[in-house]
């Protein structure tokens, strides 16, 4: 990924911060015999880098996550178009994207008995209180997880992208934050502003 160095994220717990809070990710693998892509939410583990999910049995990614295959997984963060017009010296400015982006590189590997039950187990419990798995009829649990594919996908590299106008002056940066709030794209604006210690 393009990164200038003023927009790197390098911060360890700043990149699982991005994987965490939007963590509905394309997961990119190779394919037969183009890359191949799907759109899948991916829980990263507490204890280690490892990210879990799962996908359909009909999907053609199985074949790619049995073989295990080496795969990227993107996670988009807020992202909103800067209009020149917001600057104070409009002129001299141009269009541009604000946006925040992780690319996770690694080693995809199917799972099978208790890791996919538990693995399953987890994802379930970070959006619900109340339902889980083991609620399900062991019969119709057992023809619903035979349908689908549990893998965990090991982390060895990562890359992240936070361009927030860093390369403007500070005033520039609250001016481009209020703009946004203006049009309802708090979350962006958080970030250029909101976390930053700058005066």
């Amino acid at each position: 990924m393009y990164t200038p160095s003023a927009f790197e994220m390098s911060d360890p717990d700043a990149l699982n911060a991005v994987m965490r809070a939007y963590d509905f990710a394309i997961l990119l693998v190779p394919g037969e015999p183009d890359l191949a892509a799907t759109h899948v939410p991916l829980k990263l583990s507490d204890e280690a880098q490892i990210l879990y999910g799962h996908v359909a049995r009909a999907n053609p990614l199985c074949a790619a996550i049995e073989a295990g295959k080496e795969a990227m997984a993107i996670f988009s963060g807020p992202h909103a178009y800067i209009s020149p017009t917001w600057y104070s010296d409009p002129d001299n400015n141009v269009p541009t994207w604000n946006y925040i982006t992780v690319h996770a590189f690694g080693t995809l590997a199917a799972l099978d008995g208790i890791d996919a039950e538990r693995s399953l187990s987890n994802q379930v419990a970070d959006f619900e209180s109340d339902w889980r798995i083991t609620n399900l009829d062991a019969k119709k649990r057992g023809r619903m997880e035979a349908a689908i594919l549990p893998f965990e996908f090991a982390i060895n590299r990562i890359e992240g992208k936070s361009k927030l106008s860093q390369n403007k002056p500070v005033a520039e940066r609250r001016r481009l934050a209020e703009a946004l709030v203006e049009r309802g794209e708090s979350a962006i604006a958080y970030h250029m502003v909101g976390d930053r210690e700058e005066t």
